[in-house]
C-alpha cells in the first residue's frame, strides 16, 4: 500500500513485518499515528492536558521529543545506524505527548 511521502518514507528495511508483509507505514511513524491517537484519548478521558499549565506541557514536550530528535538526527549524519524497536520507541514517547498537546490545542481552541 503506497502512501505519500509526506505522511511516510516506507522505506521497507524500516517497516515492521506480520506474516511476510511489511506495514504501509515505517516503525517510527506507525508509534508516532498509534501513539497520538493513545495520547489524545487518555489525555481526553483523564485531563491531562488540562492539569498541566503551558510552560510544563512545553517543557515534557521538548523532553519527550528529544530522542526521537537524537536518534534521527545521528543516523542522518551516519554516525550510527537505528533499529526499528528504537525507532518505534522514539516515535512513540513524541506521538503520546504529542497527542496531549493537541488535546490541549483543541481545548484552548474551544474554551
Amino acid at each position: 500500500m503506497a502512501l505519500p511521502v509526506w505522511i511516510c518514507h516506507q522505506k521497507p528495511e524500516r517497516c515492521f513485518k506480520f506474516k511476510n508483509k511489511l506495514f504501509p507505514l515505517c516503525a517510527r511513524c506507525f508509534g508516532l499515528y498509534l501513539f497520538m491517537v493513545l495520547g489524545f484519548v487518555i489525555s481526553l478521558i483523564f485531563n491531562i492536558s488540562i492539569r498541566l499549565n503551558k510552560g510544563r506541557l512545553l517543557i515534557i514536550i521538548i523532553l519527550m521529543c528529544l530522542p526521537l530528535f537524537i536518534d534521527s538526527i545521528t543516523q542522518l549524519l551516519k554516525l550510527r545506524e537505528s533499529n526499528n524497536s528504537l525507532r518505534f520507541i522514539t516515535g512513540s514517547l513524541a506521538g503520546f505527548i504529542c497527542g496531549i498537546g493537541l488535546h490541549y490545542i483543541v481545548i484552548q481552541l474551544i474554551l
